[in-house]
Order: structure tokens, then sequence, then C-alpha cells
């Protein structure tokens, strides 16, 4: 075909557009709506979810976080966080609302770990990001929140308490960028735990004099530093 009768075409088509712009309309309403819908689909702003399989695949590759309030602790399992997980946008619902049982990813908790939960972490709010699904849980990163104050990352205070211990995560988890960083800052607490002696540590690790001596000053200097330089410090 000439290029001349490319240009006619083209030309005819533009005549035929600028006299019907209820098409051009109707097609650019179309497209965007095409749009919508798909953003809908991929993020379920209406969904509750009260299964592990409720959740889409989409949610775990890409880190989606959720919310929700923690109901119960179930000791089997686990634990089980059992969350009241909540709509993007919430609509009205009949009948008694099922809960998400939750695991916390890369963390094994022990007895002490579980009296935490119940009494720190039951009946508040918590945002938790998908990385595993089993069909009996939802292996996420959990954070409790806390008005006025940083989230509280409860995989890591645990195992900072001692009241949990590091569990490897797969190695294609790793690859990502988050959960790798999610890993070091388990095992840096764990570090930290068996340094103090803290919870389960206490019990493995014999103290020696030199600890006995370290612990001590370090908890006098805690007593009368600043809180901020405590944190920093690590002391």
């Amino acid at each position: 075909m000439s290029s001349e009768k490319m240009t006619n075409i083209f030309e005819r088509f533009a005549l035929y557009m600028e006299g019907n712009t209820r098409g051009v309309e109707i097609m650019t309403y179309g497209v965007a709506s095409i749009g919508l819908l798909t953003a809908l689909y991929k993020i379920r702003p209406f969904a509750k979810f009260t299964k592990p399989f409720d959740v889409p695949q989409y949610f775990l590759k890409s880190k989606v976080p959720l919310k929700g309030k923690v109901v119960q602790i179930q000791i089997d399992n686990g634990p089980l966080i059992m969350v009241d997980h909540k709509p993007l946008i919430p609509l009205p619902r009949l009948g008694k609302s099922k809960q998400l049982p939750v695991k916390i990813a890369g963390v094994d908790v022990n007895s002490n770990g579980i009296s935490w939960l119940q009494t720190v972490v039951n009946n508040n709010e918590v945002v938790f990001t998908p990385l595993l699904k089993d069909k009996n849980w939802l292996e996420c990163t959990v954070a409790l929140l806390q008005k006025d104050q940083e989230s509280l990352q409860i995989g890591r205070q645990l195992v900072a308490l001692g009241f949990g211990t590091v569990r490897q995560l797969p190695a294609d988890l790793l690859k990502n960028k988050e959960v790798s960083s999610y890993q070091k800052s388990l095992l840096i607490a764990q570090k930290w735990a068996q340094r103090r002696r803290n919870g389960y540590w206490q019990f493995i690790k014999q103290p020696t004099l030199i600890w006995q001596i370290k612990n001590a000053v370090n908890q006098k200097l805690s007593s009368i530093l600043p809180t901020v330089i405590v944190k920093q410090f690590n002391i």
C-alpha cells in the first residue's frame, strides 16, 4: 500500500472520529473501566480473608500488607495469631466473623513467648504481611500498632526477649530484599538475646564471671542514661 493511500485512510479515520466524539468517549471510558476493574481485582478492597487460601498469590508475591485485630492466640501449631482481617473498604456483614490464622514468619515461639503474645498482642491491632501460605495458616511478618509510637515488630521482639528462636526462611524468599532484611534483623536480635542470656538462653548458656560483671555494668548504665542512648548503643 502506497504512502499516499495510507495518508488518505488516516485522514478519513480522523474526520470520522472528529464527527463521532461519542465513540471516542465510549472508547476512553471502556479502557478506563477495564483498568479500574483490573486494579480492583488485584487489591481486593472489599475482600475479607478468613482462610489462608483466600489470600491471592499476588499478595504474597508483592508483599501486600494487611490489617486486622488479634482476637485470640491459639497455642496449637505454632502458636497461631487469630486475626480478624479488616478489608481496605469494609462492608456490613451478617453472622459471626471468622478469623485468619497467622504464624510469625521465621520464629519458633516458646511457652514464654505464648504468654507474652496473650498479654501484649491479644486484642490489639496489627499489620501483617504474608510471605508463605499453608493450608492451616498464613506465615507473615507481624507488627503491633502502637499509639503515638513506632510499630513493634513482634517476631524481632520475641527473639530479643529470648521468647523465640530464629527459624531459617526458604532460600527463594530471601532473594527479596525486604524478607532478607527481616531475617537479618531476627538474627541480630538473637545474638542480643544470647549475649544477655535472655529467656531461653539463660538455660542454654551458663553465665561466666565476665558476663555477670558486664551485665551488671550494662544494667547500671541503662538505668542512668537516656533511653535514646541506651537503644542506640544496645546497652
